[in-house]
């Protein structure tokens, strides 16, 4: 009887072996996601803020220079989540659609790093609190 018990423990112990990876593949990155997540929901309700303010009181808040802060960290939040996705890719456990998939995103990401640094640099660049406030009324990242 204690065979019994050893051989089907030792069964259950190799069957269970392969789903482990791809349920813990599943699950990499989605914390860097869901901060790259929030924050795009940060930065859009500031932009929200910013539309319905006045000159003055964009110019008082310091908004030109708290926004392209916000960008910044938005920025390297998402190069924190690509890199992630990078190591994802690489790694030799990852099933081939985790990886086909991580490989879109990693696209996808990207040009929203690039977009993300145009849009920090033209606020930052920006002469007037006029101008400023213009631009980021502007900006939008999909969600």
């Amino acid at each position: 009887m204690k065979w019994w018990i050893l051989f089907a423990l030792i069964l259950g112990s190799i069957l269970a072996v392969p789903f482990g990876p791809p349920q813990l593949s599943a699950q990499v990155c989605k914390d860097e996601e869901g901060m790259v997540a929030d924050y795009k929901k940060s930065v859009a309700e500031t932009v929200e803020t910013v539309k319905k303010e006045s000159l003055v009181d964009f110019e008082r808040a310091f908004h030109q220079k708290s926004f392209t802060t916000k960008l910044a960290l938005l920025g390297s939040m998402v190069d924190g989540y690509i890199s992630c996705l990078q190591k994802r890719v690489s790694d030799p456990a990852t099933l081939k659609e985790d990886a086909d998939a991580a490989k879109g995103k990693i696209e996808a990401y990207s040009k929203l790093k690039d977009k993300i640094k145009q849009d920090r640099d033209a606020v930052k660049a920006a002469q007037s609190g006029k101008e400023a406030k213009a631009l980021i009324e502007k900006i939008a990242y999909p969600m």
